[in-house]
Parts: structure tokens; sequence; C-alpha cells
């Protein structure tokens, strides 16, 4: 299983800090998360180029833990 998760980084007076934000849906193939990544991306088109300066997304599927 695999799930989708959201990589927010901002850069301030030179730093950059990054958050993560995992998404609660879990994807049964890592090409359904690709797919659900590109959908994302392209909800964030606006944002993404709004804040492009100082602020960048990207979008990772993860593979969940099972044990």
């Amino acid at each position: 299983m695999y799930v989708l998760v959201l990589v927010a980084c901002m850069t301030v007076g030179g730093e950059t800090h990054c958050q993560t934000f995992q998404r609660d849906h879990q994807f049964e193939t890592h090409n359904r998360c690709i797919t659900a990544a590109a959908i994302e991306r392209g909800r964030y088109a606006e944002r993404r180029q709004q804040r492009k300066e100082w602020l960048t997304y990207s979008w990772r599927c993860r593979e969940t833990d099972l044990s």
C-alpha cells in the first residue's frame, strides 16, 4: 500500500524549512498513487504560481509499513 505525502518547503531569509502532510487515503499500487499525485499537482497549480519565489510543493508516494 502507498500513501500520498505533500512536502511543502518554505524559504525565508535564506533558510529552507520543509513540512510533510500525509494524506489519509491509501492506494493499492504505486501507479494509482502517482496518478493521485498528478491530480494534486493540478489542484495546487495556482498556489504554486503565486508563491513560487518562496514556497515549493512536491508530492511523494510513500510505501506504508504493513508490519
